[in-house]
């Protein structure tokens, strides 16, 4: 019976795979993909060093030139869309120096992204991008830094249920678990007993954490293209288009960004009124001077900028959660040794909390691929099967499941084309 030499084959072919994976292919697989990570390891860790050196010296620079000494400048979010402009300015210079050329050729030229692709796919990264920063400075307004560094605490929440949704991560208690604890720490480690509520600006903060996270989780689905790795990814990308190169993305996201940002700028500043009386526009010397300053800002910015997406593009939006935490973690830490902050009990609770949160994702994420490593040797092993013949019947049993052939999902071959459909229900039952 054509079932019962299926089934055989079929039990056979199990039987030879669980040989080879009992027998160390699974161990073989592990280490060769653990190998082969190795160099993406070492280039996410460069990657990370870069954006935390840049990040916190650009936190630094902002402290010296924007503080006291002449006033805070006028109009905050007027300066943070002019530098998303020149950082367009900058990724556009760069494509027209050749700068993209071998990828370019690699990938046989670089084609224009269709307008309806763009704001589509493209066009709500940058607004999500710049309603972030908008509604964040928006919030300060209203709240305390404490309350608002606690309330951004829930992005990484929001980022995990938005991953869940567009199937970038599965849901798992451990990883839930694994999160929790890092917004916990995050609380605790946060110095805001005793700052003072207000609903406005608390709503405002929250929705500015929802931005940050779907901002992230979009770039992953603009930029990630492989179509093996799990998740809900843009349609109508191609190759071609290069958008997962992080200057073409900086490229074609920054204008909806510094549009949203100058919005905002016009509605809450009224950046024509105050700056024209401030003194950072004194005389020509300082407004040479401060434009000077700017542009290396600008650039440390776009610096900045192209680290993080570069990061993006090698791991996950989740991922890069998980790092920014590992970021105010040495923040805290440099602070305590460096200047002195005073540290509670509380505090030093949450930072464990939050450690301990970070070394569980990395776990969780050592434990995916060494999953990947064994679905790829099990996927080997039935490919291997599924191309040696064993010859019972001449070649007339096809190597098919047996689920498959019970339900008659057997394809009919060109020989057996002329049978009717109850000779074909005969011949395999």
């Amino acid at each position: 019976m054509k079932i019962q030499q299926a089934f055989r084959r079929h039990r056979a072919r199990r039987r030879g795979l669980d040989a080879r994976v009992g027998g160390g292919a699974v161990e073989d697989a592990v280490s060769m993909v653990m190998r082969s990570e190795s160099e993406r390891v070492v280039r996410c860790g460069m990657l990370t060093i870069a954006w935390f050196a840049m990040s916190t010296g650009l936190a630094l620079f902002n402290k010296e030139t924007m503080g006291a000494k002449r006033g805070g400048f006028p109009a905050p979010l007027l300066l943070t869309a002019t530098q998303f402009a020149m950082q367009y300015v900058f990724a556009r210079v760069l494509i027209g120096s050749g700068f993209i050329e071998g990828e370019e050729r690699r990938r046989g030229g670089r084609e224009e992204v269709p307008s309806g692709t763009f704001w589509r796919a493209l066009a709500p990264v940058g607004a999500a991008m710049g309603l972030d920063i908008a509604l964040s400075n928006l919030s300060l307004v209203f709240i305390t830094v404490s309350t608002y560094t606690v309330v951004k605490t829930s992005t990484i929440v929001f980022t995990l249920g938005l991953a869940f949704l567009f199937r970038f991560e599965r849901p798992t208690w451990y990883l839930g678990a694994v999160v929790g604890a890092v917004v916990v720490g995050q609380v605790m480690s946060a110095e805001a007993s005793n700052a003072q509520f207000n609903s406005v600006g608390f709503y405002i903060c929250l929705a500015s954490a929802l931005m940050s996270a779907l901002r992230w989780i979009l770039s992953q689905r603009v930029m990630h293209r492989d179509k093996d790795e799990p998740g809900d990814h843009a349609r109508g990308i191609k190759e071609s288009y290069l958008v997962d190169h992080p200057v073409v993305f900086v490229y074609l996201v920054m204008p909806v960004m510094c549009g949203v940002v100058f919005t905002f700028s016009c509605l809450k500043e009224r950046w024509w009124v105050t700056i024209p009386a401030s003194p950072w526009f004194a005389n020509s010397i300082d407004i040479f001077a401060d434009f000077v300053i700017f542009t290396v800002w600008a650039m440390v910015a776009f610096c900045l900028t192209l680290a993080e997406f570069a990061l993006l593009n090698e791991t996950s939006a989740l991922t890069i959660m998980m790092i920014g935490v590992l970021k105010d973690i040495l923040a805290i830490v440099l602070g305590i040794l460096i200047f002195g902050d005073k540290f509670g009990v509380g505090n030093v609770g949450g930072l464990i909390l939050c450690i301990l949160g970070v070394i569980g994702y990395n776990k969780y994420k050592l434990d995916v691929m060494k999953r990947k490593a064994l679905a790829n040797a099990t996927r080997r092993g039935d490919d291997d099967d599924g191309d040696d013949g064993d010859g019972d019947d001449g070649g007339d049993g096809d190597d098919v499941p047996l689920v498959n052939i019970v339900a008659g999902g057997l394809e009919r071959r060109p020989r057996e084309s002329h049978h009717t459909a109850s000779s074909d229900l005969t011949v395999h039952s």
